[in-house]
């Protein structure tokens, strides 16, 4: 009984220190199916979409706001309790700790010798438990400064990728679609006026793949404003650049880099994920989305853009949106994003009248 309950403290330590270091230091992270970090979030995660499902509007933004900060002391809150369930384990089945009469006693024991409290009413008297009271100790404040250190590098990488969703904007005040945000930003039909957004889009999504892979729950991180969503921002930011991708003469450009970038985060994110549902969704409404294209089509080139010709235009397109559009509705769905991406009111809108901008 003794050696297995110092097996079994052994493997609970070790095993909570692995995925610590494999969240908080490692730049690349190796998913463990039963690593401490990913049963904690699926499961929490899923109980709390359970939960938003059935609360109005607003408590439901509340909810999910309040998951990913809370889940990360909670993630906190649980490596600090395994390491000390384990040591207290170890203390148990081990000899040589003077007043360690029952397993609560080795629990306090270990939380006494994690926080380095040290009141002296268990001490170890061996040389073994002594040199493992001292591994314990450092494991605490491992354990604290790593967490301390990770929050600023976590809430900075939040920071930079929120403020750029304050630059997306289609001069109305309304829901944000592809088609509005290609018309205002090209008032006179010239693509090439999206040529610096494009680039800028592009730092912004290698920037999301590089924190996003180090931090995976950042994608949890809800934005401040209610109806705007980093995923949905990016869903509308990748259709607006297939929109330029159609065009006579305008492929390989900015919009194509960025696009590129976006596929590329798109399969990092669902990466093992069954997207099959939603590839099936999408081939059972190619009718539905034929006449979206062509809608599409018919509204760019009243705005004065010179595109490919329909069929071909639709075949690229189709091609292009294929290589992500499993995978945007699998995040939205994943993360409980808003349907849109909608616009500040500000007071101020600009219309987007074709006619008059080019009379004028």
């Amino acid at each position: 009984m003794s050696a297995i309950a110092v097996v079994l403290g052994v493997v609970l330590v070790l095993s909570v220190l692995v995925d610590l270091v494999n969240t908080l230091v490692a730049t690349r992270n190796v998913r463990g199916r039963y690593w401490l970090t990913r049963i904690l979030y699926r499961q929490t995660w899923s109980l709390a979409r359970r939960l938003g499902r059935v609360l109005p509007e607003g408590q439901r933004e509340v909810l999910y706001s309040l998951f990913a900060p809370v889940s990360v002391l909670g993630l906190l809150v649980a490596w600090i309790a395994q390491q000390v369930l384990g040591f207290a384990l170890i203390w148990w089945g081990l000899e040589g700790v003077s007043g360690l009469d029952s397993f609560a006693d080795a629990v306090y024991y270990s939380g006494v010798v994690y926080f380095t409290l040290g009141f002296g009413e268990i001490v170890p008297t061996d040389v073994v438990p002594r040199f493992g009271a001292l591994f314990e100790a450092f494991s605490g404040v491992l354990t604290t400064a790593l967490v301390i250190g990770y929050l600023p590098a976590l809430y900075s990488a939040y920071s930079q990728r929120e403020q750029h969703l304050m630059m997306l904007d289609d001069g109305c005040e309304d829901r944000i679609t592809p088609t509005s945000l290609v018309l205002a930003r090209c008032p006179n039909g010239d693509p090439r006026d999206m040529d610096a957004f494009f680039t800028s889009w592009e730092s912004w999504v290698a920037h999301v793949i590089e924190t996003h892979t180090t931090f995976p729950m950042l994608a949890l991180f809800r934005s401040q404003y209610v109806g705007q969503n980093w995923v949905t921002a990016l869903g509308v930011v990748t259709d607006a650049a297939l929109h330029v991708e159609i065009m006579d003469g305008h492929s390989r450009g900015p919009s194509y880099w960025m696009l590129r970038r976006s596929i590329r985060l798109f399969q990092i994110l669902t990466d093992g994920a069954d997207l099959s549902d939603y590839r099936a969704r999408f081939e059972a409404d190619r009718e539905s989305n034929n006449q979206l294209f062509q809608q599409l089509h018919d509204d760019l080139t009243s705005h004065g853009f010179d595109l490919l010709p329909y069929d071909e235009a639709m075949v690229h397109g189709r091609e292009l949106r294929a290589k992500y559009e499993a995978e945007l509705e699998y995040l939205i769905d994943l993360l409980e994003a808003p349907r849109g991406f909608w616009s500040h009111n500000v007071g101020l809108v600009r219309h987007l009248d074709h006619e008059s901008q080019v009379s004028t």
